[in-house]
């Protein structure tokens, strides 16, 4: 590989960042803060681009045309592995993490509650919209105190075990796709499941007595459950 060629490789790996980070791509691999940062990573990479196509070669200086200068340009070949990436993501364009990965870390612990004080849900004539870990927590904290005969809403993708069971689902990352975890609800009494990994939103009441780390899974009576579209950003 030349040095130009290795110049337009840093070049099309600073244009997949920029078309990931400028559009709602990069949330399929990263958390949502991670956006200007990848937006400057990828304009420092076309910059060195043209940095390095337009910098003189070694000895063009003193006239010297050796052929060994043609050498001293030349790089590994194994700079042509660093285009993978990128090529993965034109190509195959990868989804959103989902059911696959929710279903194999179902045995991970389960995030523990804020240490701050546990606000009772607001008052409402309708279903209360809360997020499917918040549920859980609130959950195993004060016997369920917070959310008992109380309707929710749980919004989420649909996984699957191997019992014939199906859960409402969310997974939330730190900072990528590498450190994600998953958080899953049980739907009880509604047996005509949606297809997996489809997202829903159930609405319903805790089952008393479920929670997380206790002798049954966190479940919800589902009262109804409706068919949502994936949000853009698809972690928590």
């Amino acid at each position: 590989m030349t040095r130009t060629t290795q110049a337009l490789v840093v070049g099309f790996l600073g244009a997949v960042l920029l078309r990931l980070s400028l559009g709602d791509g990069y949330l399929r691999y990263v958390t949502g803060w991670m956006k200007w940062p990848l937006v400057a990573t990828g304009v420092v990479l076309l910059g060195l681009t043209v940095w390095m196509l337009l910098r003189p070669a070694s000895g063009e200086h003193d006239g010297d045309d050796h052929d060994h200068d043609a050498h001293d340009h030349k790089v590994p070949a194994m700079t042509w592995l660093a285009i993978i990436p990128g090529v993965i993501v034109f190509v195959a364009s990868p989804p959103s993490l989902g059911a696959y990965l929710a279903e194999r870390r179902a045995d991970d612990p389960v995030a523990a509650a804020p240490d701050a004080e546990i606000l009772p849900l607001p008052a409402s004539d309708g279903p209360v919209d809360v997020e499917v870990a918040e549920f859980m927590w609130r959950a195993g904290v004060e016997d369920g105190a917070t959310i008992k005969d109380r309707d929710v809403r749980l919004t989420g993708f649909v996984s699957t075990d191997e019992n014939g069971n199906w859960y409402v689902t969310r997974i939330a990352i730190a900072c990528c796709a590498a450190d994600a975890s998953a958080s899953r609800v049980r739907v009880e009494d509604y047996d005509d499941a949606p297809e997996r990994d489809s997202w829903v939103a159930v609405t319903g009441r805790w089952v008393e007595g479920t929670a997380p780390g206790g002798k049954s899974e966190t479940a919800i009576e589902a009262a109804s459950v409706e068919p949502r579209e994936a949000p853009a950003n698809t972690y928590q």
